[in-house]
């Protein structure tokens, strides 16, 4: 945890200097969107004890033993924030940002009933991007990115409905309070009334695991899924 709390700090500290420290060529902006989100799974390799591919059993609880064997699809879920745009160059800049956004995935199940299973947690997210403009006039800006970005964890629940019942919706503990990733990125920007309105589409990769199993889980599985998010960031902005 202690390493863990180091490697987070270079995007506090460039967040921090960029927001207090205010050069002509800095501007504020926020931005409002949707995230669209998926598990993807690093040791996805049949469990000979279990014969699943796929078993989050120790992370979701037994109920979503039936319905992680149908199809899982991406969801859709908010994303808004506020970010500096700071232009250390002509063409170069940094671009701390502040935001709110919602993750997870869907999986349904119809063989023998309807099943919908819903995982939606929320982070405050810290992204750091150095961007290049590859076109850069009076009206009309366009800028790749990359960078990496920092999740808090706020909530985390679950979602589960079939045919026959409601929707009951769980909280669930076995979140990790922290997430980290890269992203990649792309967008445009028109200048309108002396003011800068953005389009930005960014594609998103998760390095850790999400999930840890709780102590008092029965530790019945000879191994766990290491469960990571990936999804893309679709985006509209306003500069001030």
């Amino acid at each position: 945890m202690k390493l863990l709390k180091i490697s987070f700090a270079p995007f506090i500290f460039t967040f921090l200097l960029c927001v207090f420290y205010s050069p002509a060529e800095a501007q504020p902006g926020i931005k409002l969107g949707g995230t669209i989100s998926s598990f993807y799974y690093t040791d996805k390799e049949m469990n000979p004890h279990l014969a699943y591919d796929i078993d989050l059993r120790p992370y979701l609880g037994y109920d979503i033993e039936w319905a992680q064997l149908g199809e899982q699809k991406p969801v859709f879920y908010p994303y808004v924030g506020v970010y500096y745009n700071y232009q250390f160059s002509k063409r170069f800049g940094l671009r701390p940002e502040l935001l709110f956004t919602q993750k997870g995935v869907s999986f349904s199940q119809s063989e023998y009933e309807e099943v919908i299973y819903k995982v939606k947690i929320s982070y405050l997210e810290i992204p750091l991007s150095v961007g290049y403009a590859i076109v850069k006039r009076e009206k009309f800006v366009s800028e790749l990115y990359l960078g990496g970005y920092v999740a808090f964890k706020m909530n985390a629940v679950k979602k589960v409905g079939t045919h026959y019942n409601e929707t009951k919706k769980t909280q669930l503990n076995s979140v990790e309070n922290v997430d980290a990733g890269i992203h990649f990125g792309l967008n445009f920007k028109y200048k309108f009334f002396e003011k800068f309105f953005l389009f930005d589409l960014r594609v998103f990769q998760g390095l850790t695991n999400i999930f840890y199993m709780s102590e008092d889980y029965p530790r019945i599985y000879f191994e766990t899924q290491k469960t990571k998010i990936i999804g893309v960031n679709l985006t509209l902005g306003y500069e001030f």
